[in-house]
């Protein structure tokens, strides 16, 4: 057998749903890194454990807040890809100009932006928000709707990320979208209350 039957026999998870190599190697690196940030937050969280621990309550919920209020604005950030392309769509774009700038080509630029930035930032922002609940589950566990809403939201979230992979070559059947209202309608219930 050759050897390049052998490594098709054996490829990895990334190589049979990221077609182009170059993807795939930016997917593996931005995964890398939010795996290598979310694994020192975890580290300090142990690390420091005695500090939060005795921390006022009010400051510690304050402080888990602001790390789910971070991921938050990451997300809607990576979120918004879904307007703009959206917008793209829209035929009457072209017509619409600001002085000899046109609409379509702003839209089109932040298209581009939020399609390089789209897996990185989402990648990241699940590591905070992998952190938040575990800041969140570390001190106190009180079954409330916020606790229940939280943990919906991380549940839909890891398939929502799983379904991401799955979208590089459109196997998701529309999943990745539909997963990603859920997500935003649950950590929006989840943020507010």
């Amino acid at each position: 057998m050759s050897s390049k039957r052998k490594n098709s026999n054996h490829s990895s998870f990334l190589s049979t749903t990221i077609p182009n190599p170059k993807e795939r190697k930016n997917v593996l690196l931005y995964s890398s890194l939010s795996a290598g940030i979310g694994l020192a937050g975890l580290i300090l969280i142990f690390v420091y454990n005695g500090m939060l621990m005795m921390m006022e309550e009010d400051s510690y919920n304050g402080f888990v807040k602001q790390v789910g209020s971070v991921t938050r604005i990451v997300y809607f950030i990576v979120l918004s890809m879904y307007p703009v392309y959206l917008l793209l769509k829209w035929k009457s774009l072209k017509e619409i100009r600001w002085r000899n700038l046109s609409l379509k080509r702003m839209v089109q630029f932040s298209a581009k932006f939020l399609r390089k930035w789209h897996v990185p930032l989402a990648l990241l922002a699940t590591a905070g928000v992998l952190l938040h609940g575990v800041l969140a589950l570390i001190r106190d566990f009180p079954w409330d709707f916020t606790y229940i809403t939280g943990i919906l939201s991380t549940g839909v979230l890891i398939f929502l990320v799983f379904m991401g992979f799955k979208r590089f070559k459109r196997k998701d059947q529309a999943w990745h979208l539909k997963l990603a209202i859920a997500f935003t309608f649950l950590f929006m219930i989840h943020a507010s209350f």
